[in-house]
This record gives C-alpha cells, structure tokens and sequence, in this order.
C-alpha cells in the first residue's frame, strides 16, 4: 500500500481534476458531467473492478437526463459470494449558475477520491465473503434530488443486482473538510457523523471501528434527526440496511467557493482506511435486520452534547445554543427517552450547531 503522504497526494490530483474549471461543475448530460464520468470509469478499470452496470459495461444509463451511474464490483469469495455490500458516492455537482463554475470539491469530489481508493485496498484483499458494490452515482444534485432520475433511486427503481441480496449500502458524502474552524479542540474537528446504524444493530460496529485510528471520530446520529440529504435516501426507503457518513454542511456548500485547497487530505485518507475497514467488517459479518422505528436516543444526545458545547461560542447567539445544549445534557444525565416531537425538536439544535461551525 502507498504510504499516507503518496495517498494524500492521489486523492488531492483526484479532486483537483473533477473540480477543476474544465469539468465544469459535473452536471449530468453535459460534457463536464460525461468528462467526469469518463474519469471515474477509468479509475474502476485502472482498478481491475468487474463491470457491474448495463450489458457488461460500467454504466447504469439514466436515459432521462443523459446521465449514467457507474458500478464496478469486487467479488467475495465465500459462501456468501452472491450476496453484496455497497459503497457508494455521487461524482455529479450543480454545474454553472450565472455564469460561474461551482467546482463541488467536497461535493463530492473528495467522496468519488475516497471510493477509489477504498475500492484500491478492497480489491488487494481475498478474504473478502460477500460481493463489494463500488457505485458513483450520478445527479445526486438539484433539480434531480430525491426525483426518479437522481442516480441512487434509478438504481433502486432499475436495479443491475437482485435487491433482495443486497445487505448493506454505506453513502459518502461530503467528508472532506475538518469540521469547524482550526480554533475548536482537534478531537471535534476529526468529527464525521454517521447516521442509520441505529436501524440494524451497527452501533457497535461503528464505535468498535472508531477506536482504530485517531485521524477521524466517527459520531453516531440517529437518522431521522436530519431531513433525507444524500444516496442513502433510495436505499431507506427500500428498508435496506444504511450507512449515512458526512461532516455536514458549511458556508461553501453549493457555491463557487467550494475548491480543493479546503479540504483535509490526510483526514481524508484516514477515512478512507475506515471505509475500508467498515467494508470488510460488512462483507464477512453476520446478515442484519433493518428496523424502521428503531433509536438510540443516548447516543445521539451525547454526539450532540460533545460537539454543540465547544461550538456554541461560534454561533452568533452563544447563550441560544448553549440553552439549547443545556436541555439535551439534562436529558442525556437522566437518560429520558425521546419522543417523536423530540425528535423533531432536534433538527432546531443541530441546525443552530451546523451554523455555529459554518
């Protein structure tokens, strides 16, 4: 394996390609989306990655909107070959508004960088059980988002797999920036948050997973505390077991300011290792059972406890988010369950937090 300097370097070559001015922007059905595209296709063959999409190909044709997934697979070995595990991230941005490229470096270039080299370190395994999904999918974005023609829900709606042997889909998306300002302990800017692991008993994975390396902090959220943001939509809908992993938005999301040089390679190289780690634990783990209704109301509390308190002095109302943090740490000392107003009431919080850190 290339060491994490080599590896960072990669990654930054890679984000700086599909940001760069002559992609423009990545929309579908343009020649930047198709440019994108194109590039993404030869990092899977570059790879070795089977072709897993239409007729033998690597695309999954959105016909609609000119514009194609991409899929490759890595086949398990075990008894459990003919069953599968994905990973997956949107490669498309918003294209040009008046007039002006918006780059779409940390959305979500730095997740298509990531996907790749996970799908580096997956393919050098051969103890893989389960078959590994590797999918860029394609309008994500606006106007297509949580449409028919957003890629993960063509996919969903026109599947290349029989669904019903898909065990577990992980999202990337937006993983690339630390989170907050460089004033903020480094403990909270290694954050990413995931959310969905309260739906299949994955907790445990993902805490046990956490302790691993101290270049990212996996926290765990409860899904439903966020409005539905990414990929992972198609698959929750569908029941089927998720991973949501994103940093959150900040003040560069979905504008021209949202460039290469921002990002965190080596933060982004560790998670990767993550990813991979995860992905291995998915293939040769034990089948899961997705529960709609499920929580892990503690959890979340404290994920919001630990990184709203040191964030409120950044909010422009310090004592409104600190109020705000005050009753979850209440809640959370005696351990009150939360119900589903709560539940609602905590998007307030974490919308004031996620402006405190922009």
């Amino acid at each position: 394996m290339p060491d994490m300097h080599k590896r960072a370097a990669i990654m930054a070559q890679q984000v700086e390609h599909l940001a760069s001015d002559v992609m423009e922007g990545r929309a579908p059905g343009t020649e930047g989306g198709r440019m994108a595209r194109r590039y993404v296709e030869d990092g899977f063959a570059d790879l070795g990655l089977v072709q897993a999409g239409d007729d033998g190909t690597y695309s999954h044709h959105i016909a609609s909107i000119g514009g194609a997934n991409l899929i490759g697979a890595i086949p398990g070995s075990g008894p459990r070959s003919d069953r599968y595990v994905m990973l997956g991230a949107h490669y498309d941005h918003l294209g040009k508004y008046f007039g002006r490229v918006h780059p779409g470096a940390d959305d979500n270039a730095a997740g298509i960088a990531i996907l790749l080299d996970v799908a580096r370190q997956l393919t050098e395994l051969d103890s893989l059980d389960r078959t590994v999904l590797i999918c860029a999918f394609d309008a994500e974005e606006p106007p297509y988002f949580l449409t028919e023609d957003m890629g993960s829900v063509h996919f969903v709606d026109r599947p290349t797999i029989d669904l019903d042997k898909l065990d577990t889909m992980v999202c990337i998306d937006m993983v690339g920036h630390a989170l907050g300002p460089e004033s903020l302990p480094a403990d909270i800017r290694r954050t990413v948050f995931a959310m969905g692991a309260e739906r299949s008993g994955l907790g445990p994975v993902v805490d046990e997973l956490a302790t691993l390396d101290d270049r990212v902090r996996p926290r765990r959220l409860d899904a439903d505390v966020i409005p539905p943001l990414s990929d992972h939509y198609a698959f929750e809908r569908s029941c089927i077991p998720f991973l949501f992993y994103t940093t959150a938005r900040d003040r560069h999301y979905h504008t021209p300011s949202d460039t290469p040089e921002r990002l965190d390679y080596p933060r982004m190289v560790g998670l990767a290792d993550h990813f991979a780690d995860l992905m291995w634990t998915l293939s040769t783990g034990p089948a899961l059972t997705y529960d709609a209704g499920a929580h892990d109301d503690q959890t979340t509390l404290k994920t919001l406890v630990d990184v709203g308190r040191p964030s409120a002095a950044l909010h422009q109302d310090p004592d409104l988010v600190n109020g705000l943090i005050d009753k979850l740490e209440r809640r959370l000392r005696n351990h009150e369950p939360l119900n589903p107003f709560d539940r609602a009431g905590l998007r307030s919080t974490i919308i004031a937090i996620e402006n405190a850190l922009a």
